[in-house]
């Protein structure tokens, strides 16, 4: 499975979209006053205007070539604030994800992970980071307290949970997707913190558009059918 597209509804829109086409120098393909688009390596990034002002935020991450990591948090340690969990400002993950990341906290207050795994993503031939290195989004968090559903109608359009693990209704965040494609859809019970942050994960509104088909928080059934 891999991730085409997410759509987030966020406030401080005006500043947040400045950030990813400034700061993080992501191409801006589309903007207007209600949406933005960037392009994230082969998926997009789409931002809205949430129209009640209510504050939103998510926890999603970005595929960078691992053996650029080092280089890449150097980059971003020059223009954001790296976020810290333990007083460590990146994490080496082992068994099996086997990554390195780092996260940073854009100005609608979004968890964002710059994570490069070492045994999914190639490598680049490049020495240098750039924005256009980053390959594709790897990582959506959708927040629910109902994780068996949605567990359901994800496994219903083929998409696995990795490593055939079994699925956690209550405490353990649940990797929706195969390994090898280093792209996943990740279900979190409501409550739980995410890492590098002292954020609990909230339920906000949220379409996810995969190769297989599109999960979506806004419409009844929340998973509709590809196509």
């Amino acid at each position: 499975m891999n991730i085409t597209k997410i759509e987030l509804w966020i406030s401080n829109f005006d500043q947040t979209v400045r950030f990813y086409r400034d700061t993080l120098q992501f191409k801006l393909l589309s903007a207007d006053a209600r949406s933005a688009s960037f392009e994230i390596g082969s998926s997009l990034l789409e931002l809205h205007n949430d129209p009640q002002r209510q504050f939103h935020y998510y926890h999603f991450a970005f595929n960078i070539p691992p053996n650029l990591f080092r280089e890449a948090k150097a980059w971003l340690a020059e223009r954001v604030e790296l976020l810290t969990e333990d007083g460590m400002d990146e994490v080496d993950f082992g068994g099996i994800t086997q990554a390195n990341s780092c996260y940073l906290e854009d100005p609608a207050g979004n968890i964002v992970e710059y994570i490069a795994r070492r045994e999914t993503t190639p490598a680049s031939p490049e020495r240098v980071f750039t924005p256009g290195r980053v390959s594709s989004i790897s990582e959506i968090g959708l927040s629910t307290d109902e994780i068996g559903e949605y567990a359901q109608r994800i496994q219903a359009l083929g998409i696995p949970v990795r490593g055939s693990e079994e699925v956690s209704l209550t405490q353990y965040l649940n990797f929706m997707g195969e390994y090898e494609d280093g792209s996943f859809i990740i279900l979190s019970p409501l409550g739980r913190r995410w890492y590098f942050s002292s954020k609990l994960a909230i339920s906000a509104p949220l379409v996810i558009h995969t190769d297989r088909g599109i999960v979506s928080s806004l419409s009844t059934p929340p998973v509709d059918a590809k196509g």
